[in-house]
């Protein structure tokens, strides 16, 4: 038997080689989710719900050694006989780790603490992930709110560290932390959203065990969770803010332009240096402008960019008035696009998702956002609104957001990737800021051709949209690597994007990088699609393209674009 086997390995060289990167590949990615279980619960895996990632000193070394060890492993496996997707795996991955290795204590010290992702949010947003049909289920949100006091004692420690090592938030995204704490204080076990699942558990369950549920549940809360909760809050508002860096930017911490090169580095995926970025975006800004004010003139208003947005202000009809009329009219835009898919694209997933508000102890500093439903679809995705002050919100942007966050943006796109059939997990999971808001900018250019975008102002939102991205490229670059104040970047918006929040501005400060993924990701699938429609001429086909785009699943930008040029060359 055992001489058997070794002919066939002499036969087939290749098939062992395969088969022992598809290993590397699989066992690579469970590691991932074993140190990982709040990952794992996003993606759909529930045999780690029951304990929060070790975000002690042994534990995060013991990522970082894992990290570095798979990815030496990997540079020295020989890859000439795999097959094209293997190899471009192995370049995936190659990428990936050493890209989270240069970040890493930049995102373990610095972007954790945050108003729209941060630790403490985390928590919300992973117990909102969580099923909740069977008893096991209940027992493991209880098993989390218990684990809380470590979470926090060991994120603490983490903090400590950061101070000594002076890597640290500004004072801005610190108050805006703190107060987002102090309202979730505020909520006792009958309010807070962490027990939303225990007011509604299955009537199958039976009466004796949902009363002992919601008993632990309780306990849990009262006794693990509010104070630990305490001790984060008199932390932040004591000892971290003592040591808050000394201005908004990045670059006012020891080596900060540098660090900020990593984090553009990663969060673009590109090899663009800051002062480059920044260029691009003040073109951006300058060419959408002039499209924004052909539009406008057909509207058949006389004036500036800056007296239309004074104008729309005016405009009772292009405002909401309540919470539930916003939500109503982003679910009724997102029915209007639905059936106008098969129009671009060839392969549609499964669209299993609804339109909630962003809860009111995170909606004044939280942006919309979207969750694309569990792989398995036993939990949904969420396009999650922001509904704060509604009357000041505005109709004519909403075309563009939806076609952003849902379909074909982001909940298209990620679900459509978790259910590609010939991609190993490490693949269908993987992610990145560039590829992903890139496709969701672009998705918005689709509007027209998926019954939207009918009027001018539907159509001025969506350049004021694109416009806002490109903003985005100069302020980011502006705060952090030339060492903007905040209130020179709220002038910048004022000027080019007086129709977005000034959170806005608090959200760069508090991820450096992250917003320059939108426009980058948008402008190299513009740039391929434009090529593809030169190069091909009437053999282009829109729907084939998008495919190419999107079935190797999320791809860094410089892997992406030789997608793109393979994909040109086969229809040649």
């Amino acid at each position: 038997m055992l001489r058997k086997l070794a002919l066939l390995l002499c036969l087939f060289p290749q098939l062992a080689r395969t088969q022992s990167i598809d290993t590397f590949f699989k066992d690579t990615f469970e590691e991932m989710l074993r140190m990982n279980p709040e990952f794992a619960t996003t993606i759909g895996r529930h045999e780690y719900d029951d304990h929060w990632t070790d975000w002690s000193k042994p534990g995060r070394d013991q990522r970082r050694q894992f990290f570095e060890t798979r990815l030496a492993a990997l540079k020295r496996f020989p890859t000439a006989d795999l097959s094209p997707s293997n190899r471009q795996t192995v370049r995936l991955v190659l990428y990936d780790f050493q890209s989270r290795l240069d970040a890493m204590d930049l995102e373990e010290y610095i972007v954790r603490v945050g108003q729209l992702y941060g630790f403490h949010n985390r928590v919300y947003m992973i117990v909102d992930r969580m099923p909740a049909r069977t008893v096991h289920d209940y027992e493991n949100i209880i098993a989390r709110l218990r684990a809380v006091p470590t979470y926090i004692d060991q994120s603490l420690e983490m903090l400590n560290e950061a101070i000594e090592r002076k890597m640290m938030q500004s004072q801005t995204v610190t108050l805006k932390v703190t107060q987002q704490i102090g309202a979730q204080l505020k909520q006792d076990s009958e309010h807070s959203a962490l027990l939303d699942a225990f007011r509604k558990i299955p009537a199958n369950i039976p009466q004796p065990e949902q009363q002992r549920l919601r008993a632990a549940a309780k306990d849990a809360y009262d006794k693990q969770f509010l104070p630990s909760w305490r001790k984060l809050q008199q932390f932040m508002t004591g000892t971290y803010m003592q040591h808050v860096r000394p201005a908004d930017s990045l670059s006012s911490i020891p080596g900060g332009k540098e660090a900020y090169a990593i984090m553009v580095r990663r969060l673009t995926t590109t090899g663009l240096s800051p002062q480059e970025i920044h260029q691009i975006g003040e073109k951006e800004v300058s060419r959408i402008e002039g499209e924004m004010q052909s539009v406008v003139a057909q509207t058949g208003f006389k004036g500036t960019l800056a007296e239309f947005q004074d104008h729309l202000k005016t405009l009772p009809e292009q405002h909401f008035k309540t919470k539930d009329e916003m939500l109503a009219y982003c679910r009724n835009i997102a029915k209007v696009i639905e059936p106008e898919l098969p129009n671009q694209f060839r392969h549609i997933p499964m669209l299993l998702y609804g339109v909630r508000p962003i809860p009111a102890d995170r909606e004044a500093a939280t942006a919309t956002n979207a969750q694309a439903p569990s792989p398995d679809f036993s939990a949904p995705g969420w396009f999650n609104l922001n509904t704060y002050e509604p009357e000041k919100q505005v109709k004519f942007d909403k075309e563009s957001l939806v076609l952003h966050e849902a379909v074909p943006g982001h909940v298209f796109q990620i679900t459509l990737a978790h259910t590609q059939q010939g991609l190993p997990d490490i693949r269908k999971f993987y992610g990145n800021s560039a590829f992903a808001e890139g496709w969701a900018l672009y998705a918005e250019s689709l509007g027209s051709h998926l019954g939207l975008y009918r009027d001018p102002f539907s159509r001025y939102g969506q350049l004021s949209s694109e416009r806002f991205r490109a903003v985005r490229l100069v302020v980011d670059t502006g705060i952090h690597n030339d060492g903007w104040t905040r209130e020179q970047a709220v002038d910048y918006f004022h000027k080019h994007a007086p129709e977005e929040s000034l959170a806005e501005v608090d959200r760069y400060i508090s991820w450096p990088g992250q917003a320059l993924s939108y426009k980058m990701g948008q402008l190299t699938i513009r740039e391929m699609r434009t090529k593809a429609e030169q190069q091909l001429g009437p053999k282009f086909d829109v729907r084939e393209f998008h495919d190419a785009i999107l079935r190797e699943g999320t791809l860094p930008l410089e892997l992406l674009k030789d997608v793109a040029n393979q994909y040109i060359s086969s229809v040649r």
